[in-house]
């Protein structure tokens, strides 16, 4: 969503409208679930997705019309098979969409977008609230009203609301190919990337494309360095088994949601040795995911690099649910 409010200011700030399409309710098995956007300018779509195939198509099609008209809608689309002629799609579900119109000047769409842009750049939790008749569209950093419902009444008017927070950081211990490999791929799916290596050449900022930093430091002052919460995740990806050990130590030590780690049956069982000599309990290395990613009989690094952005989108989206 930060990429989105970051598209939607630029526009507002050159005097470019633009509609806002966001899947507000599914049966079914529709394409995707209630919280899919996607932004629409005159030329077509300029981020994200609804579904895509013909559903998106239509969407697209309907939202360059309705700028066109200056206005908003909400709108049904049927993708059984009794009902989907129009779309060529046997789904088997229905989705309603809500198309919800920019007017870069107007003033409530204006703080709309600041607040959002706000919000994330503060990476704090905050609720979207999109009108489906009249009012304005806004950003709160609390709502009562909405709790866990999609659907709300917010002063009166009908609201489809949704909460969003900072997902955490995922820290990559190890720039080695691996490391470049991933960062570009995780990036790209929305994971904020940190990437620590204790050597200068493998902590050069070009070559981890999205990652929002890169840190040259000795393993051994991680502590030091990192304020790691419960929402970041670890990965391990250096070159040897005592740096590995250095890393898993300091990871074994925070709150971080997933530990995964990288390496040969061999090498993750001398750390492992090594860590339980110096007390950690089996309960405490079981935290460990090793091999990292899922498995998808990956070899080269990019496949690695796939797998691991699989299993973490896995954790993400369980991490949601709860």
């Amino acid at each position: 969503m930060q990429e989105m409010f970051q598209i939607l200011e630029k526009r507002i700030n050159a005097g470019e409208d633009g509609m806002l399409i966001a899947v507000i309710e599914k049966s079914g098995s529709a394409p995707r679930q209630a919280g899919a956007y996607m932004l629409v300018g005159q030329n077509g779509r300029l981020w994200g997705t609804i579904g895509g195939g013909n559903l998106e198509y239509q969407a697209t099609v309907r939202g360059i019309n309705l700028l066109q008209e200056k206005r908003s809608e909400v709108r049904e689309y049927y993708l059984g098979a009794e009902k989907s002629a129009e779309l060529g799609m046997i789904c088997g579900g229905d989705v309603r969409v809500l198309f919800y119109y920019m007017d870069a000047s107007d003033e409530d769409v204006q703080n709309f977008v600041e607040q959002g842009s706000l919000a994330g750049r503060e990476q704090e939790p905050y609720w979207l609230l999109l009108p489906l008749e009249e009012g304005p569209a806004v950003v709160l950093r609390e709502c009562r009203e909405a709790q866990n419902r999609r659907q709300i009444e917010w002063n009166g008017l009908p609201y489809y609301a949704e909460r969003f927070s900072d997902d955490g950081k995922v820290y990559i211990f190890g720039g080695g190919h691996l490391t470049q490999e991933t960062v570009p791929v995780l990036s790209h799916l929305g994971f904020r990337c940190v990437v620590i290596d204790d050597r200068e050449e493998f902590t050069q900022p070009e070559l981890f494309p999205g990652a929002e930093a890169v840190l040259q430091s000795d393993f051994r002052n991680l502590f030091s360095l990192l304020d790691v919460q419960k929402e970041d995740y670890i990965a391990v990806m250096t070159r040897g088994h005592l740096c590995d050990t250095e890393a898993e130590r300091f990871a074994l030590r925070t709150p971080a949601c997933y530990v995964g780690v990288v390496g040969s049956r061999k090498k993750t069982q001398i750390v492992r040795r090594k860590l339980m000599e110096e007390g950690f309990s089996e309960e405490e290395l079981d935290r460990v995911v090793t091999p990292i990613g899922l498995d998808i009989q990956a070899e080269t690094p990019a496949e690695i690099a796939i797998s691991i952005a699989a299993q973490l989108i896995q954790v993400r989206a369980a991490k949601q649910k709860r």
